[in-house]
C-alpha cells in the first residue's frame, strides 16, 4: 500500500539540516475560512492517489525516505525534482546538501543559490540560513553564488514551478468526477486497499472507509488551485513552527559528482 506525505513532513525534513536543531510552535492568527481550507486540505492530502498528483509533495516525501535511508545521491534528486514546483522546504534541502557535501561534491555557491531561492518567499528561517551562508562565503564564492543564481532561479523559481503546478492539477481535474459546469456532487471519495486511484463511493472492492471525503473538499481549491494551494502551504509553514538554525558544519569535499541539472 502507497504510502501517504503528510504536510508534516516540511518540519520533519528540515530536522535533518546540518546545523538545525529543535522547533518551536508559532502563533498565527486563522480566519474560520482559512482553518477550515487547512483542515480539507489536510485531509485530502492524507490520501496517497492525491499526493500522486502534488509533485512538490511526491518526491519531497520521496527525498525524505531516501535520506533516511542513507542514500543521499537519490535524496537530492529526489529534492531538487520537488524544487521544481516550488516546495521550498526541498530547495533548502537541496540547498543543505551542497553545503555540506551530501550526495555530492561540496558546493558552497551553489549551495547559497539553493538557499537565496528557498528564501524567496520570506520564510524566517530559511532567510537567516541564507544570511548565514553568505556570512560564510568568500569574495570569489560570491560571485560564483550570484552567477549560478541566475541559472537556478531561470529553471526552479517560482514562476516556472507555479505554472508547472497548474498544468499538473488541470491535467488531473479534467479526469475528475463532476458537470462540466464546475458541480462536484454531493458524493465522497475513498482509497482503496492496495491501489493508488481513489475509487468512489458504493464502488465495489475493499475501501479505507476511514479515508472517505466529500467530494466538495476533494475538489477544493485549496488542493488544485495554484495559487491557493501555495498561499496555504505558506500558513502551514508557519503554524507549524520555526526551526532553530545554527552555523554550517565544516566538511572534507566529496569525491561524488553532482547530480545533472
Amino acid at each position: 500500500m502507497a504510502k501517504t506525505v503528510s504536510w508534516s513532513v516540511c518540519l520533519a525534513l528540515l530536522a535533518f539540516v546540518p546545523g538545525a536543531a529543535g522547533a518551536q510552535a508559532s502563533d498565527v492568527p486563522l480566519s474560520p475560512k482559512e482553518q477550515k481550507q487547512l483542515e480539507e486540505l489536510d485531509a485530502v492530502m492524507a490520501q496517497p492517489s492525491l499526493v500522486a498528483h502534488h509533485s512538490d509533495l511526491y518526491f519531497r516525501g520521496l527525498g525524505a525516505e531516501a535520506y533516511q535511508a542513507g542514500s543521499k545521491r537519490r535524496a537530492l534528486s529526489m529534492f531538487i525534482a520537488a524544487s521544481r514546483y516550488a516546495d521550498k522546504p526541498s530547495q533548502a534541502m537541496v540547498a543543505a546538501m551542497y553545503w555540506n557535501g551530501e550526495g555530492t561534491a561540496v558546493d558552497r555557491p551553489r549551495a547559497y543559490a539553493w538557499m537565496d531561492l528557498a528564501a524567496d518567499r520570506g520564510y524566517r528561517d530559511l532567510v537567516i540560513q541564507r544570511e548565514l551562508y553568505w556570512s560564510r562565503l568568500t569574495p570569489a564564492e560570491r560571485d560564483a553564488a550570484l552567477a549560478v543564481g541566475k541559472e537556478i532561479f531561470d529553471e526552479y523559481g517560482d514562476e516556472r514551478g507555479r505554472r508547472r503546478l497548474r498544468a499538473e492539477f488541470h491535467h488531473e481535474l479534467m479526469r475528475g468526477t463532476g458537470s462540466h459546469t464546475g458541480a462536484v456532487g454531493n458524493g465522497t471519495t475513498t482509497t482503496s486497499l492496495g491501489l493508488l486511484g481513489a475509487g468512489h463511493a458504493g464502488a465495489q472492492g475493499y475501501l479505507l472507509d476511514g479515508n472517505a471525503t466529500p467530494l466538495s473538499s476533494y475538489y477544493s481549491s485549496a488542493v488544485w488551485s495554484a495559487d491557493e494551494y501555495l498561499r496555504l502551504k505558506d500558513l502551514q509553514w508557519e503554524l507549524q513552527g520555526h526551526v532553530k538554525v545554527g552555523d554550517p558544519e565544516p566538511v572534507s569535499e566529496s569525491p561524488d559528482t553532482q547530480p545533472p541539472h
